[in-house]
């Protein structure tokens, strides 16, 4: 996958999650001001029950009470950061066996898979390479062997017969396995999640 496409594609599943965001800043608030009303009702309770607390001891007891509602309602915010982070890995996730699978409209997987592999070509600079894929795209190669190659610029390349357990892309290899490059959607989708992360993050106001 080229720089450009991997951009295109992150933007739009970062597009496609607005509104899923906008919906989790609009559930935080409400946890943050339910969180609130608990606190002030907690400190309406504590105020009456520890009347009969005098000096030191009374502030020491309010002050604690205070504190944890106050750390409850931060760790209320915190899970709802972490379903969001969840929900929107989880659907990343399924747009790209989507794409793996062909049945995205704006995306030819065939000429994504063959980028993939000419990138890991740029970035491992060798002259023999072996290629591991999944079942699915193992197929694909071995057909379409001859596009391999062009991608490759005509070098050597060898098939590694044992399917790989992934969504979709390339993990390759040089001939003596020295070197190696994990091109593959999850591992494309880890390095975008961080950013994805941040973003919702920001959304949500915890960051």
């Amino acid at each position: 996958m080229s720089q450009d496409i991997d951009t295109k594609l992150i933007e739009r599943i970062v597009e496609q999650r607005n509104q899923m965001l906008a919906e989790a800043k609009q559930r935080a608030q409400g946890i943050l001001e339910k969180a609130e009303e608990d606190r002030k009702r907690i400190m309406e309770q504590t105020n009456r029950s520890i009347e009969s607390i005098v000096g030191s001891e009374l502030r020491a007891v309010h002050d604690r009470i205070v504190g944890k509602a106050q750390l409850e309602g931060r760790k209320k915010l915190l899970y709802a950061r972490m379903e969001v982070l969840g929900a929107v890995h989880s659907e990343a996730l399924e747009e790209l066996k989507s794409i793996a699978e062909g049945k995205h409209p704006d995306y030819d997987y065939s000429e994504m898979l063959m980028k993939l592999i000419a990138e890991a070509d740029q970035a491992l600079a060798e002259e023999e390479y072996i290629i591991a894929v999944n079942k699915r795209d193992l197929a694909y190669i071995k057909k379409n062997l001859s596009k391999v190659k062009e991608a490759l610029g005509g070098k050597k390349v060898q098939l590694s017969e044992t399917p790989l357990d992934i969504v979709g892309g390339v993990v390759v290899m040089n001939a003596n396995g020295t070197k190696t490059m994990e091109n593959t959607l999850e591992r494309r989708l880890e390095t975008a999640n961080s950013r994805l992360q941040t973003e919702i993050a920001k959304k949500l106001g915890v960051i």
